[in-house]
């Protein structure tokens, strides 16, 4: 499980593991703050978590230059996703070290809100890990953009990205040029696009008017792909072995570095 429906929203479940997390250690250090008068630990654990989240981004960002130095704005695209949780950890805790390097004892109460927030994120880390099922490229019955027939069990039989979207849809439509570039650029994998829900010919009229040549391009006019596959909102994208294995799955927006990172799994 990589999202979460609450009604129309699809949440990415690592944000929403690091949200309780952090709605944990903060809750806790307001209610030790006021509890004790002392809006000073209130203060450094806002300014803490602020801090790891920072050094989240700045940390994943490094880590992946390669990928961000052709686009430098695009380190500015959060909505995307993107964090590295040992440098949120670590850029937290070195904040609440120096900002509290002369209140040992504020800094000791904040140990247990944070073991308390640590322990709650990883728990609900661990969820899904252990109720995820053992899933395999469907035989679905699909159709190409001129109508014909294609069965997506044929496509396989080497390492498939499968990224489920619509044209209505508008982090579909950014994605697309990026993915579009990245099949170029492996063609060692197998992409296949399947527009859920939506007549062919509406599909080719899209891709023609933004000039985009998908590989794999396909459609299921009745939404059966996204019934068999856990898709919980669009896009969402599939990561299959040579086997056939479903490896792991990404709902939302991707973006180059972690199209990456989920390529190199494959390998």
């Amino acid at each position: 499980m990589d999202a979460v429906t609450l009604g129309p929203l699809v949440l990415a479940y690592d944000r929403l593991v690091v949200f309780a997390g952090l709605a944990l250690f903060l809750a806790l250090c307001e209610w030790l703050a006021r509890r004790r008068r002392e809006p000073e630990l209130a203060a450094a654990a806002w300014n803490a978590s602020l801090a790891g989240l920072l050094a989240a981004r700045l940390g994943y960002v490094a880590s992946h230059w390669s990928v961000y130095s052709q686009d430098p704005l695009s380190a500015l695209y959060v909505w995307q996703g993107g964090f590295s949780p040992a440098w949120g950890l670590a850029g937290g805790l070195v904040y609440a070290l120096w900002s509290l390097r002369r209140r040992p004892l504020l800094l000791r109460r904040a140990l247990l809100p944070a073991l308390a927030g640590l322990a709650l994120a990883l728990g609900l880390w661990a969820l899904p890990n252990r109720s995820a099922t053992a899933l395999t490229l469907p035989d679905a019955r699909l159709y190409d953009l001129e109508g014909r027939p294609v069965n997506l069990a044929d496509l396989g039989g080497g390492p498939l990205v499968l990224n489920v979207w619509a044209t209505w849809c508008p982090p579909c439509r950014r994605e697309l040029p990026m993915l579009a570039g990245a099949a170029a650029a492996h063609p060692q994998v197998t992409f296949v696009f399947v527009a859920s829900g939506e007549p062919a010919g509406r599909v080719a009229g899209y891709l023609d008017e933004r000039g985009l040549q998908l590989p794999h391009a396909l459609v299921d006019p009745a939404g059966e792909l996204a019934r068999r596959l856990p898709v919980r909102g669009y896009p969402t994208t599939f990561f299959f072995d040579s086997q056939g294995k479903l490896v792991s799955s990404k709902t939302g927006e991707l973006n180059r570095a972690g199209l990456e990172d989920q390529l190199a799994r494959l390998r």
